[in-house]
């Protein structure tokens, strides 16, 4: 724009009404997405300095690559920038991100998600997957209380591979009946409060040993285990000192005592299939990003008026 323009401007400006010139102030003053992200990626840089590479304190500033300041490292040499590290390392059209964060909040398949933002589906593939590191992670620390806990199946999936093991299944194919010894079957545990506090991952055999690796140090002595009467929930609830309210579901015993049941797992595996039938079946390698996807949507604190930025706050690791 040149000066004349400008002054233009400057000039029509002076009939506006309050109302227009805060909304104008509000968007002088607003950071796009991408630029909040980054800002908060330089922020944690310069609050805890560490090389992504051989996370020396050591790192000094380094010139800037396409407008992003570069550091490097006095101990290893290499360079990097504030993203490399990150689920958002190497990624472009950054004035697109919130339109995928929207897509996602809505929980839109790939295509959907594609054609909203204007990318390729291959793009769209590689942002739902990258974006999905964070939430894999975020597991309850602790789980209290009443805890329910009880197993689900997922049909194994290698969609999208080019190489089977095995001759592929003509569409339509059903897999054999689901069960815990099945191959065809994966096996997803759901440990859930009365807080709504959840973890879940797949499991490639459901043992008690098992299951304490996976929950060690999460949940509380003195909390109260609700189960069916599998034996690992059992042997588990014994070797880490829980009260094991043990369910005769084939008899009919549903609940004990008004109290104790797994009706709310129950539901929440309900929910969750409904959920991933959205997506037209869902690539075994990449079920847990889902089952991570799935418990921040169901975690409803994490949607308000600062959603965007909680996202952006996990996705830079702060």
């Amino acid at each position: 724009m040149n000066i004349a323009n400008f002054h233009k401007l400057i000039k029509s400006l002076q009939g506006l009404n309050d109302k227009q010139r805060l909304e104008i102030e509000s968007a002088l003053h607003q950071d796009s997405p991408s630029e909040s992200i980054s800002h908060l990626l330089e922020e944690r840089l310069v609050e805890h300095p560490e090389c992504p590479h051989c996370h020396s304190s050591l790192i000094n500033r380094h010139g800037k690559t396409q407008g992003t300041q570069r550091y490097r490292c006095k101990n290893c040499l290499k360079t990097f920038v504030a993203a490399t590290g990150t689920p958002l390392a190497r990624l472009r059209n950054k004035e697109r991100w919130e339109d995928y964060f929207y897509c996602m909040i809505k929980s839109m398949p790939l295509r959907e998600a594609a054609n909203h933002c204007d990318i390729a589906l291959t793009t769209s593939f590689r942002w739902r997957h990258r974006f999905l590191q964070i939430p894999t992670l975020l597991q309850p620390s602790t789980l209290e209380g009443i805890i329910e806990a009880d197993e689900t199946f997922y049909p194994y999936s290698e969609k999208g591979e080019r190489h089977l093991a095995r001759k592929p299944r003509k569409r339509g194919m059903k897999a054999k009946k689901a069960g815990r010894s099945s191959d065809d079957w994966v096996k997803i545990v759901t440990v859930r409060d009365r807080n709504q506090h959840t973890y879940d991952n797949t499991f490639a055999h459901v043992t008690s040993d098992a299951l304490t690796k996976e929950l060690e140090g999460k949940v509380q002595k003195d909390s109260v285990l609700c189960s069916d009467g599998f034996k690992a929930y059992t042997k588990f609830s014994k070797d880490n000192e829980l009260t094991h309210k043990r369910l005769n579901v084939s008899a009919g015993i549903r609940v004990i005592e008004n109290v104790f049941h797994i009706q709310n797992v129950n539901s929440y595996h309900s929910q969750l299939k409904l959920w991933l039938a959205k997506f037209h079946g869902v690539a075994t390698k990449y079920l847990t990003h889902y089952l991570g996807w799935f418990r921040f949507m169901d975690n409803k604190e994490n949607f308000n008026e600062n959603s965007l930025f909680k996202i952006q706050q996990q996705l830079v690791g702060t």
